[in-house]
């Protein structure tokens, strides 16, 4: 049953390469003419026959690279970062940032920015390059695993589903990864493999595409297999693919049409290895493109120099042609007779070999003294095409003198930086798939993470600034919470999803130079800044000793200018107590203020009790002289008025208090 299941594995497979190399049997055909122009091999081999049979020169004057290095520069400047965000609500921003420092350490085991770059300069120099993300066993002596990124040197040893329109190819179906081998070192690596031919139904069935040259055709081959699963919805808003034991607690179900992705290594006819399922939802090899022109159902791609290599061509013929006329005969020939030159053919065949101070001749009374006759001289035709064979690479490729770094007829530096700002612009896919194709990267190791990195271990991660940290992953803790102890995750990294994103910029090196200069700056302005940020200044120069020039300055700043996590225990104990005297003086100054306001109030109504007394003393001592003098009528109406007069003073002072 197993042998019948791998040979329809087989049959599928064998269909698979044969599908992929007719629909990209043409751009290999130009990815390989690119690469033979690219090193030099620029002379059609009739041509160059011919011409050397004539001893005429065929001379390369190599001018393509110069164009690859110019987009290849561009790219190595761009230092991509994978920057790592929370995507749901079980994310947590802190795990976030261990997972990018996680992949940050990934990037720099795998020396990730050369695998980036050499596979962005094999698009550039042939269409396309590719690299892969893997994962393996971290020594012999662990039963852990770590995730790794490796280049795959060979561009033409990858066949890709021709159906996958994603310039990354993340969407494909399938790929191969081949490696020929010769029948004796196969052999020893699979002693109990056979290589004998494949059966076929009368025609090839692909099998052409799995011998090389009397080599066996060795294929990883990862594929997608459709799966159909169920998932569940929980009353905790939890989604999960296990059947809940207590289907009270279900909330929805549904299936869901998905896939996982397969590996086996095969030949044409016998699986060696697998097959085995990855730890991933997506086909662990990527691809960086050039430029994709669709062409009808086909799809045609382009490299930097795929139109220049006309113009190189003609670039080498007309030098090749100017060299011939000028450098073959580099000195004029001699007007004589051959009466003048009998007996003396040694030294006249000798002269344009030979400095002589003098060349003998014999008088001939029909002719003058032998004369040189007019020296050979370069074609004017030949240079205009030399010149028009130099710019027609240039607009070929949009990468012009200023581009180039050459001089050119622009002078001002607005009118320069806009001519390099549109070479960079004409070659800039190249460097926006590379981007792309790290973004899927970084998409494949978050899905790989849980899976690789799924049990409690203490993990090494990078910082931005590349310094190395040690932390503890899928560990727990116990806290005090509402309710008494509970247990909470630390750095779970099988809980949350998280999605990415590329930046590209300056390194941190470049970034800590500008930030120097620019505090530099600022402190020049601000002299008095100095006393508190010179440890930040400090720590952001590229001194040997910058660190503890700014460790030394940080210690010399107030203790609540610091960072707490920087601080002694004996220091944070006495900046608590400082706190707690500062929040208790705060305390005492509050309540001292509402002694003094009850205070006040208390003495204004004292106050307002001796005026109302001496208000009705006051009218008492009236009444009693109204009596006396018989105006009590008078005196009763002026008490009256006086009295409302205050009642009213009083009522419009009440409302301006609120």
């Amino acid at each position: 049953m197993k042998e019948e299941k791998h040979e329809d594995l087989l049959k599928m497979a064998r269909d698979r390469m044969a599908e992929a190399v007719d629909a990209d049997q043409e751009n290999r055909l130009e990815q390989m003419d690119d690469l033979e122009k690219l090193v030099g091999d620029q002379w059609p081999n009739e041509i160059r026959t011919e011409r050397e049979a004539d001893q005429k020169p065929c001379l390369t004057i190599n001018r393509l690279p110069q164009f690859v290095r110019q987009v290849t520069g561009d790219i190595r400047r761009m230092n991509p970062a994978i920057n790592v965000t929370p995507a749901d609500g079980k994310a947590r921003k802190e795990t976030a940032e261990v997972i990018e420092g996680l992949i940050r350490h990934i990037e720099y085991r795998s020396d990730a920015s050369s695998v980036y770059e050499q596979s962005a300069e094999s698009a550039a120099a042939c269409s396309v390059g590719y690299f892969r993300v893997l994962n393996e066993w971290e020594n012999d002596e662990s039963f852990d695993q770590e995730i790794l990124i490796k280049r795959i040197r060979n561009p033409f040893s990858v066949y890709f589903d021709p159906n996958a329109e994603m310039p990354t190819r993340e969407d494909a179906d399938f790929v191969f990864i081949t490696s020929p081998m010769r029948k004796e070192d196969f052999k020893k690596e699979y002693p109990k493999a056979s290589i004998s031919d494949a059966p076929t139904d009368g025609s090839t069935d692909g099998l052409e595409n799995w011998m090389q040259q009397g080599q066996i055709v060795v294929a990883e081959y990862y594929w997608k297999e459709p799966v159909t699963r169920t998932i569940w919805q929980l009353q905790d808003d939890t989604i999960t693919d296990v059947e809940p034991q207590i289907p009270e607690y279900v909330t929805k179900k549904r299936k869901v049409q998905t896939h996982k992705v397969m590996w086996a290594k095969v030949t044409a006819h016998e699986v060696l290895e697998g097959p085995t399922e990855q730890p991933t939802k997506h086909i662990p090899v990527l691809a960086v493109t050039g430029e994709e022109w669709h062409v009808g159902e086909r799809v045609r791609r382009s490299s930097v120099i795929r139109y220049a290599k006309d113009s190189q061509q003609m670039y080498n013929y007309w030098r090749s042609a100017s060299t011939e006329v000028v450098a073959l005969q580099p000195k004029a020939p001699y007007m004589v007779t051959v009466k003048q030159i009998k007996g003396l053919e040694t030294f006249w065949n000798e002269a344009n070999k030979k400095n002589r101070p003098y060349l003998p001749y014999n008088p001939d009374d029909k002719a003058g003294a032998p004369s040189r006759a007019q020296p050979p001289v370069s074609s004017s035709g030949m240079m205009q095409e030399i010149m028009n064979a130099a710019e027609d690479m240039k607009a070929t490729t949009g990468i012009y003198d200023a581009g180039l770094g050459n001089s050119s007829s622009e002078k001002s530096g607005v009118a320069i930086r806009q001519r390099q700002m549109e070479s960079d612009v004409a070659t800039s896919i190249y460097s926006d798939n590379m981007a792309k194709a790290i973004a899927a990267c970084g998409r494949i190791i978050i899905d790989m993470i849980p899976t690789i990195y799924d049990t409690k271990r203490t993990v090494r991660i990078l910082g931005k600034d590349d310094k190395e940290q040690m932390v503890p992953i899928n560990d727990i803790q116990v806290a005090m919470g509402p309710n008494g102890p509970e247990t909470q995750p630390i750095n779970d990294l099988t809980i949350g999803k998280y999605d990415v994103r590329v930046s590209v910029g300056p390194n941190y090196s470049t970034r800590r130079q500008e930030t120097s200069e620019g505090m530099l700056e600022f402190v020049r302005s601000f002299p008095g800044a100095a006393q508190i940020t010179g440890d930040l200044v400090a720590k952001s120069m590229d001194w040997p000793d910058a660190d503890q020039f700014a460790e030394r300055l940080e210690k010399m700043l107030p203790p609540e200018m610091r960072d707490n996590s920087d601080l002694s225990p004996e220091e944070q104990q006495k900046m608590q107590q400082g706190m707690a005297q500062q929040q208790q003086q705060q305390k005492m100054q509050q309540e001292m203020q509402q002694i003094d306001m009850r205070k006040a109030g208390a003495e204004a109504q004292e106050a307002e009790a001796d005026a109302q007394k001496t208000a009705v003393e006051a009218a008492q001592a009236q009444l009693e002289l109204a009596l006396q003098s018989g105006q009590m009528n008078e005196a009763i109406g002026q008490i009256v008025q006086e009295q409302v007069a205050r009642a009213l003073q009083g009522a419009f002072a009440q409302q301006g208090r609120f």
